[in-house]
């Protein structure tokens, strides 16, 4: 997008511009978590966009984990434009097709498929400031808000090459997220919970001296139980669940692309490393993570008149 604006918006008039492009992915990431998976993913996309800020696009997406069942196919439609030429933003619209129904697959049934979108960019010299904040939602909903600071280096007409760009990139991403949260119980008033620890003191202290304690101290068999209930918290639980929605930072990373331009074709490479950070409640094991992607892009330009 960054590219787009800069071809389309800082020139001496506009023009429409049809893109294919075709990009590969090392690892998936969710969030930019990758939770322990190792999958690698392909997309496809074509976008129209108009000379009067108006946009299109249609992208399909293949994991290598993943049957073509689950899939997603995303059609976004919106806007760009400018406050000054160093000031750019965009909205959007997407929604998220999956082939399969929750009838079909009630796990693996998504509850989000559509994402409102509104991203600004501000250049400072060769840095860009830039802020994205997303709203997924349909029987769920979340936020998700990324800060970007990249530092653009441009070569200009190297033999074959028009022209290649550098942009080393940080980024901050922060969001929301529903957190299970487990509260073990000790059901007492249950008479299978007393039997389970009735038979637990017998097998730690005997019966015959479980039995006297119940007669001739039961402030002492009482203090017993509960020893025994929580030493064995894991066996005698029962746990009620409650959904909480935390927010938080949820990752910090680096990237590396650098883009080539040769006639209307545009290749990239990029590096990514990824610092995800669990929110407020989450009981999760995360490790860095990094992948590479690359992407062809071939643009066929509808220049018109100046």
């Amino acid at each position: 997008i960054l590219d787009l604006i800069d071809s389309l918006v800082n020139t001496d008039f506009r023009y429409s511009l049809l893109s294919i492009r075709t990009g590969y992915t090392s690892k998936i990431t969710y969030a930019d978590r990758n939770l322990g998976f190792q999958q690698q993913g392909l997309s496809t996309g074509v976008s129209y966009y108009h000379k009067t800020g108006l946009f299109a696009d249609i992208s399909s997406y293949w994991n290598s984990d993943l049957t073509s069942d689950y899939s997603p196919a995303i059609i976004s439609v919106g806007y760009f434009g400018d406050f000054t030429n160093k000031w750019t933003y965009s909205l959007s619209y997407d929604h998220y097709m999956y082939p399969y129904t929750k009838d079909k697959d009630e796990l693996a049934y998504s509850p989000i498929t559509n994402s409102l979108d509104a991203s600004m960019y501000f250049d400072i010299g060769k840095f860009t400031l830039s802020g994205d904040y997303s709203l997924l939602f349909l029987n769920e909903s979340m936020h998700r808000i990324h800060g970007n600071l990249m530092y653009s280096l441009t070569g200009k007409d190297l033999g074959f090459i028009d022209r290649i760009v550098f942009m080393p990139t940080a980024s901050v991403q922060l969001g929301n997220a529903q957190i299970a949260q487990p509260t073990p119980a000790f059901p007492f008033g249950s008479m299978e919970f007393r039997y389970k620890i009735r038979q637990l003191l017998f097998a730690e202290y005997g019966e015959q001296f479980i039995r006297y304690i119940f007669r001739n101290n039961r402030e002492k068999y009482h203090e017993l139980e509960y020893q025994v209930a929580k030493e064995n918290e894991g066996l005698l639980s029962e746990y009620s669940i409650t959904i909480d929605k935390a927010f938080g930072i949820m990752n910090y990373s680096l990237s590396a692309p650098v883009y080539l331009y040769i006639n209307n074709f545009t290749f990239s490479l990029s590096y990514h490393y990824n610092i995800p950070v669990a929110l407020p409640g989450e009981e999760l094991i995360l490790e860095p993570n990094s992948y590479i992607g690359a992407t062809i892009l071939y643009n066929i330009p509808f220049m018109g008149k100046k």
